[in-house]
């Protein structure tokens, strides 16, 4: 019975969100429209599509599991996020906007950079294509892995085969209905998690008799964001890392095609605005949901029963709800998936399509029609190589969530700002900036130790760091980018 409800209730949303992407199929006729939606998001639309494209299985099943064994310490980590989401909005989504309008119409981050700096080699939209594959690959591996352990949950579905259904549910709408269904059903997929997290914040707060007193073991400093939760006080390390998470809203590309796609410069500040409320309610509401569950699963005996922390949003949503509640609230598990999951996928098979040298070169001979078919064909591609990297490397969630937003905050952050805000910036500083932030993010994902816990920090701070300097020094080195790119520059920012 209970999983016929799971499957009822899955059926449903899943039908809306096909019913989502056929509408947004009949508006869509090129590139344009499959990239970026014609560029005519709402504010509404952009503001949660924005927000919820940045959560990610990360929101529901990782930083409810932070806070459940690390206490109210974890709260560094999503306010660092959210401040950074609220100042990449602040400081680029109307340049960047203006810019690429500027510029012809310019479709991804990677052709931005190329115009932006006069580049005629093609060796700086290669190498930006590129690395953000790479990225997105370990994104979207982390979200089939969340995938996979709802399915786990829901119906005991094996690991690889959970992995391998999350693609298939995630790209079927995808290819359908492209950018504007992608962020139309982000919008419907925010919703649901607000919704959910919600109830469970408030069933778990509403039952429990000291729900902001009872701690696991007694903890002294469970309940103290200046302290562990063994009472130690926080160290430099922790706050350089959370930092991180700031500095990666200023590269994740999924969140900067949205500034893209606003349909109208005036509505930048309400989208803004409406995201961050969206996000801090999110998230306030997660780290609420691992607080609380101590006291809650004690009740039911089940403390010693949950061998993986990342679970513990899917236990409590499984052991206190009817099953038709039950159903809804790990939906939004998926729905937390696939709102960053889709976004990651068609980022990537548009600068797959788009800037990838030899690929362009075939995309470019096509009519726009079978532009977008080599598209969809390449999301497929690069899914399945997401797929392969989530069996071969079954890491934990929030690691491989960690690599892949640090270091696209490190290689592609000090760019975008740079190349916004700085009339002398070139093209040898930015191309330096890249290689450089890449390297040191990815050096330091997978090293260990080190003092203080140094290496244990997230990637983009030392990566975005070192970036910045470098892109700054090497600019500085160089000779001063052409009149027209200088030209193209006052033209955007006269305005």
């Amino acid at each position: 019975m209970s999983s016929a409800w799971l499957i009822g209730v899955f059926s449903v949303y899943f039908g809306l969100l096909i019913v989502i992407a056929i509408i947004g199929a009949r508006r869509m006729r090129d590139m344009s429209d499959y990239v970026l939606g014609g560029r005519r998001l709402s504010s509404v639309t952009a503001a949660l599509s924005s927000g919820s494209s940045t959560t990610s299985a990360w929101t529901m099943l990782v930083l409810p599991a932070l806070a459940y064994v690390g206490g109210l310490v974890e709260l560094w980590v999503p306010a660092a996020a959210a401040v950074g989401l609220f100042l990449s909005w602040t400081f680029i989504a109307k340049r960047l906007r203006r810019y690429t309008m500027e510029a012809g119409d310019v479709l991804t981050i990677p052709e931005f950079f190329e115009v932006r700096f006069g580049d005629r080699t093609g060796i700086l939209r290669a190498a930006t294509g590129a690395i953000t594959i790479l990225f997105v690959v370990f994104y979207v591996s982390s979200g089939l892995l969340g995938g996979a352990k709802l399915l786990d949950t829901m119906f005991g579905i094996e690991t690889n085969t959970g992995i391998v259904v999350t693609f298939v549910t995630v790209a079927s709408y995808t290819l359908v209905g492209g950018f504007l269904a992608v962020s139309r059903t982000d919008v419907f997929q925010a919703l649901l998690m607000v919704v959910s997290l919600l109830l469970i914040a408030a069933y778990l707060v509403s039952t429990s008799d000291r729900p902001f007193v009872d701690t696991p073991d007694g903890a002294p400093g469970f309940f103290n964001p200046f302290t562990g939760s063994d009472g130690s006080p926080i160290t430099a390390a922790l706050i350089l890392s959370a930092a991180g998470w700031a500095f990666g809203a200023f590269g994740a590309q999924r969140i900067l095609q949205r500034f893209m796609a606003v349909e109208r410069e005036d509505h930048i500040v309400r989208s803004r605005n409406m995201s961050f409320i969206w996000i801090v309610l999110v998230y306030g509401l997660a780290l609420t949901v691992g607080l609380v569950a101590h006291g809650a699963l004690a009740d039911e005996q089940l403390l010693h029963h949950l061998d993986d922390s990342e679970r513990i949003y899917l236990v409590v949503s499984e052991v206190f709800f009817h099953p038709a509640v039950t159903g809804l609230l790990l939906t939004a598990v998926i729905a937390a998936v696939m709102s960053t999951a889709d976004s990651q996928l068609l980022l990537a098979s548009a600068v797959a399509t788009d800037d990838m040298p030899l690929l362009k070169r075939v995309a470019y001979a096509l009519s726009e029609n079978r532009r977008v078919w080599l598209g969809r064909l390449l999301l497929v591609v690069i899914g399945g190589i997401g797929i392969v990297v989530a069996i071969a490397f079954p890491e934990s969630i929030g690691d491989l969530v960690a690599y892949a937003w640090g270091g696209m905050g490190a290689a592609f952050g000090p760019v975008t700002l740079l190349a916004l805000f700085w009339r002398r910036f070139n093209f040898q500083g930015a191309l330096a900036s890249i290689i450089v932030g890449t390297v040191v993010a990815s050096i330091w994902a997978f090293s260990d130790g080190g003092p203080s816990g140094m290496w244990d920090m997230q990637p983009a701070t030392p990566g975005f760091i070192l970036a910045s300097v470098t892109a700054v020094v090497v600019t500085l080195a160089t000779p001063p980018p052409s009149r027209e790119v200088v030209d193209l520059f006052d033209r955007v920012n006269a305005g």
